[in-house]
């Protein structure tokens, strides 16, 4: 998920030893200063395979999140991830996404914790 594929996301390095789900593309949330926003996760190992790293795009969001701290939490898998599929595929493919993660906001009750 990338800015240039229409969807500008926080990229988050996971820290070795953190468990974390297996690789895909989820819905959640993030807390940003106590305020909780929608969001849909993706989860990989990067363009290279060897860099684990988490992108979260906040939905409905746009402010520069660089420097924040961020707190995620997964609720559901969406998709697996896919090899990537050219610039114009995969920014529809993330359109989708989006669609998806809206609607299963808007059909599923997220209690507060």
């Amino acid at each position: 998920m990338a800015t240039r594929l229409g969807c500008p996301t926080a990229n988050i390095a996971i820290k070795e030893g953190l468990l974390i789900p297996g690789f895909g593309v989820y819905v959640g949330e993030t807390d940003l200063q106590g305020v909780r926003y929608p969001t849909l996760i993706c989860i990989s190992g990067g363009h290279t395979g060897s860099n684990l790293k988490m992108e979260v795009h906040l939905l409905g969001f746009n402010q520069d999140l660089t420097g924040k701290y961020l707190q995620v939490l997964i609720h559901e898998k969406l998709r697996d991830i896919i090899p990537f599929p050219g610039e114009e595929e995969m920014a529809r493919i993330i359109q989708n996404d989006l669609f998806q993660a809206q609607e299963w906001f808007k059909h599923t009750s997220v209690s507060e914790s």
